[in-house]
C-alpha cells in the first residue's frame, strides 16, 4: 500500500507542515505564518482544519495511507508535566521575566503538541475511511538533525544541533554517513542554553525575543564596540566544558540579575544598546566556535552540518570555517523549528524504507505555494490597474532597467521559499550602488529601524571579486566580509562592519532570479541586487496576490512583478 508522510513542526512557535510523497520527495513545506499572515503564529497548531484539507488534496495521493510525524517525542509530554509542577518551587529565585517565559513556553508547548495532527487524521479519514493513519513522535533534536543532514550536499558529516532547548538538552551532536544519523555517544546533556543566552541579550537590548527579534541584535552589533565591563558580566554566564555548555553558577535560572540591570529603558534609541549587542554577539560567536572546535576533535568529519535556532545567526556562521578546523559548512534555509517538519517527515519515510539513501544534493528551498493565477487573472480583469505582460529576456531587461534607475521592486515568482529568508521568489529588490537606498528601504518600504542592513544576492561566479575568503552561501545563511575595493561600489549592501549576509545565486538553483541579476549586471557592471523579504516589519512574508497588492499600495514600492505581470505606479499617476 502506498504511503504519504506529513511532518508537523509542533513547537509553540513557528509551526509548519512538510509533505513527502511515496518516493521520498519533499513536495511541499511551508510555515503556518504564511497563510495565516500572523508572525510566528505562537501557540497555534499547523494543521488547521480548512487549510490542511486543501494540502491533502493537492499534495498527497487520495488512497494512500498517511504517516503523521511530529517533532517532539511522546516522552516530552511526561517531562513537561513534571517540570511544570516543579517550576513554581524556583519562582522566588528567578527574575520574573525569566520565570514567566519558562512558564508560558512549557504550558503552550503541551497544548500545541496535544492538538497537532488531529485535523490531518480527521480530513484523511473523511476522504477515505479505509486508509490507515499512523502517528509517530520524533525526538526534537533528531528532527533538527534530519532536516539538516538530508538537505545537505554531503554523503558524510558531523551534525551539531544548538538551540534554546530540546528534550532535556540544548545541544546534541550526531554523525551522518550513508544516509544514517547516529547520536554521538558519551557526550553529556547540556541544560545550559546558548539560544536562551542570546534571547536574553535580545531582551536587554530592548527587543522582543518572543517576536523573534534576535535579528535586530545582529544588525545592531556592528554599531557597538568592545566594553570590558559588559563583556566580563556576560562572559561569566556560560562556558564550554567537555562538548557542552555549562554555567559557573548553580543554575542558569538565577544568573541574569546583572544582565537585566543593563536593560535599555523604554523610549531610548536602540543605538544606546549597541555595546551590549556587540559584546553579546562576540561572546555568542566565541562559545559557538569553541564548542565546534571540541566537536571537530572527535575526528568524525571535516564537513559540519549545523542546525537549531542558533544556526540562524548568520554573523557567527560566516566565521565558522575561519575559526574552526572544519573545511565545509551546510546550514539549510530553515534551521529553526519550522524546518523540523521536513526532518520528521523524512525520518518517517526512511524508517519505512531503510534500504533507501537520501540523494547527495543541495535541497531546494522553493517548496511553498505559488500565487493563485485565478486571482491574478481576476485582478487583471476587474481592477482596472494598468500593467504590462512580459516574459523571458524582455521581462528581465525591463525590471533590470527599472532597478538601475533607482526603482524599488516587489518580485514574486514561482514557489515560495521555505524558511525565514526571501531567496529571490518573494523578494523586494533594489540597486546596491545607491548609498541612500538602505535608508529609503527602511523608511519607505519596510518601516523598520534605520540600523537594519540589507542582504546582497550575488551571482556565484562573481563571489571572489566582492568577498574576502568567499564561501558559497545559497540560503543567505552566512555573513561575509566585503573586499575594501568594492565598499564604494555597492554601499547599499555594505553594513557598518563591512560585511553582508550573502546569497549565492546560480542558474541551477533559481533560473529566473539568476537571469534578472545577470541583466542588471549587463546594464550596470554590478552582479549584485539588494534582496530583502517581501513584507513590512512585524508581518510575515507575503502569501497571496492580495498580500502583494496590499504591500504595493501601502508602501513605497515603485513596481510590482507577479509572474509575468508588471505593475508600475507611474502608470497610475
Amino acid at each position: 500500500m502506498k504511503k504519504n508522510y506529513v511532518g508537523i513542526a509542533c513547537s509553540q512557535h513557528d509551526p509548519a507542515i512538510a509533505i513527502v510523497n511515496a518516493e521520498g520527495e519533499v513536495v511541499y513545506a511551508e510555515s503556518t505564518e504564511r497563510h495565516l499572515q500572523n508572525k510566528r503564529t505562537w501557540n497555534t497548531f499547523a494543521d488547521d482544519l480548512i487549510h490542511v484539507e486543501k494540502l491533502l488534496k493537492k499534495y498527497t495521493d487520495k488512497d494512500a495511507d498517511l504517516v503523521i510525524a511530529k517533532t517532539w517525542s511522546g516522552k516530552t509530554q511526561f517531562s513537561l508535566k513534571i517540570i511544570f509542577l516543579l517550576l513554581p518551587l524556583f519562582k522566588k529565585k528567578m527574575i520574573p521575566y525569566v520565570y514567566n517565559v519558562y512558564y508560558y513556553l512549557i504550558e503552550s508547548l503541551q497544548n500545541v503538541y496535544d492538538f497537532s495532527g488531529k485535523s490531518l487524521q480527521f480530513q484523511r479519514r473523511m476522504t477515505n475511511p479505509d486508509v490507515k493513519v499512523e502517528v509517530q513522535n520524533c525526538d526534537h533534536h533528531l528532527t533538527h538533525a534530519a532536516t539538516a543532514c538530508f538537505t545537505s550536499p554531503f554523503d558524510e558529516g558531523v551534525c551539531a544541533v544548538i538551540d534554546g532547548f530540546g528534550e532535556s538538552t540544548s545541544t546534541s551532536f550526531y554523525s551522518y554517513k550513508n544516509g544514517k544519523i547516529t547520536k554521538l555517544p558519551g557526550i553529556k546533556k547540556s541544560l545550559q542554553s546558548l539560544g536562551m543566552f542570546y534571547s536574553m541579550i535580545c531582551k536587554v537590548c530592548g527587543f522582543d525575543p518572543i517576536k523573534g527579534e534576535e535579528w535586530k541584535v545582529m544588525g545592531l552589533a556592528p554599531y557597538g564596540k568592545y566594553n570590558e565591563d559588559i563583556y566580563s558580566k556576560l562572559k561569566k554566564i556560560l562556558e564550554v566544558e567537555d562538548n557542552r555548555f555549562v554555567s559557573r553558577h548553580f543554575s542558569v535560572l538565577n544568573v541574569y540579575d546583572e544582565l537585566f540591570e543593563m536593560q535599555l529603558k523604554p523610549g531610548h534609541s536602540p543605538i544606546e544598546a549597541a555595546d551590549i549587542a556587540f559584546n553579546g554577539q562576540l561572546i555568542f560567536t566565541e562559545l559557538m566556535t569553541e564548542i565546534l572546535r571540541h566537536l571537530h576533535g572527535q575526528n568524525i568529519s571535516d564537513n559540519l552540518i549545523l542546525s537549531g535556532g542558533c544556526a540562524l545567526n548568520s554573523a557567527c556562521n560566516g566565521t565558522i570555517l575561519d575559526q574552526t578546523p572544519f573545511k565545509n559548512l551546510h546550514v539549510y534555509s530553515a534551521p529553526g523549528d519550522e524546518g523540523n517538519a521536513i526532518g520528521a517527515a523524512l525520518l518517517a519515510y526512511y524508517n519505512d524504507n531503510p534500504t533507501k539513501v537520501p540523494p547527495v544534493a543541495q535541497m531546494t528551498p522553493y517548496l511553498g505555494e505559488t500565487m493563485n493565477l485565478e486571482v491574478l487573472n481576476s485582478c487583471q480583469k476587474f481592477s482596472g490597474l494598468k500593467h504590462k505582460v512580459l516574459s523571458g529576456k524582455p521581462l528581465y531587461e525591463r525590471v533590470a532597467t527599472l532597478l538601475s534607475e533607482g526603482k524599488i521592486i516587489g518580485w514574486v515568482q514561482g514557489r515560495a521559499e521555505f524558511g525565514p529568508r526571501s531567496l529571490g521568489n518573494r523578494s523586494i529588490l533594489a540597486d546596491p550602488r545607491s548609498v541612500e537606498m538602505k535608508d529609503a528601504l527602511n523608511s519607505r518600504v519596510k518601516f523598520r529601524e534605520e540600523f537594519r542592513p540589507f542582504a546582497p544576492s550575488i551571482l556565484h561566479e562573481h563571489g571572489d571579486e566582492y568577498f574576502e575568503n568567499y564561501q558559497v552561501s545559497p540560503y543567505m545563511e552566512r555573513t561575509l566580509k566585503f573586499r575594501e575595493a568594492v565598499w564604494d561600489k555597492v554601499p547599499g549592501v555594505v553594513h557598518e562592519d563591512k560585511t553582508g549576509r550573502a546569497q549565492s545565486v546560480t542558474r541551477e538553483a533559481n533560473e529566473k532570479y539568476y537571469d534578472l541579476i545577470s541583466a542588471f549586471n549587463d546594464i550596470t557592471g554590478v552582479p549584485i541586487l539588494i534582496n530583502t523579504s517581501f513584507n513590512v516589519m512585524g508581518k510575515p512574508i507575503i502569501h497571496t496576490v492580495e498580500d502583494a497588492l496590499s504591500v504595493f499600495f501601502t508602501s513605497g514600492l515603485d513596481v510590482l512583478v507577479i509572474e509575468d505581470m508588471v505593475f508600475e505606479k507611474s502608470d497610475f499617476q
